[in-house]
C-alpha cells in the first residue's frame, strides 16, 4: 500500500495524473487529506470523491473516537483467550525458563 501511495504521489508531482477517483475521503488518506488535496491542486490534479458524505467536524471526531475504542476493545477481547495460558505458564510467574535442558 505504501508503495502504491508513493507511486501516486510521484505521478501527481510529475503532472502525470489529471483526476483521482476515490470512494470515501477518509478511506483514501486517514490523516493529512487536506495537505494531499492542496498538493494535487498545485499540480492540476482533481480529486473526485464518489461517496462524499458531509459530516460536521464534531461528528467526525466522535466517529474517530468510536473507531479507536472499537479497535482497542477488540484487542483486549483477543487477549482473553491467552488468560488461561498465562495462569498456567510457570515461566511467567517465576521468570525462569521451564526448559530444564537449558540449565547448566
Amino acid at each position: 500500500v505504501l508503495f502504491l501511495m508513493k507511486q501516486l504521489l510521484k505521478e501527481v508531482m510529475d503532472n502525470q495524473v489529471d483526476t483521482i477517483f476515490i470512494t470515501y475521503k477518509d478511506r483514501f488518506i486517514r490523516f493529512g487529506y487536506d495537505c494531499f488535496e492542496r498538493l494535487c491542486k498545485m499540480h492540476n490534479t482533481e480529486i473526485v470523491v464518489l461517496n462524499n458524505i458531509e459530516t460536521r467536524p464534531t461528528q467526525e471526531m466522535i466517529d474517530d473516537m468510536i473507531s479507536i475504542v472499537h479497535v482497542f476493545s477488540g484487542r483486549l477481547y483477543g487477549l482473553r483467550k491467552y488468560k488461561s495460558k498465562w495462569k498456567n505458564d510457570r515461566s511467567l510467574k517465576s521468570g525462569e525458563n521451564n526448559d530444564s535442558s537449558s540449565k547448566s
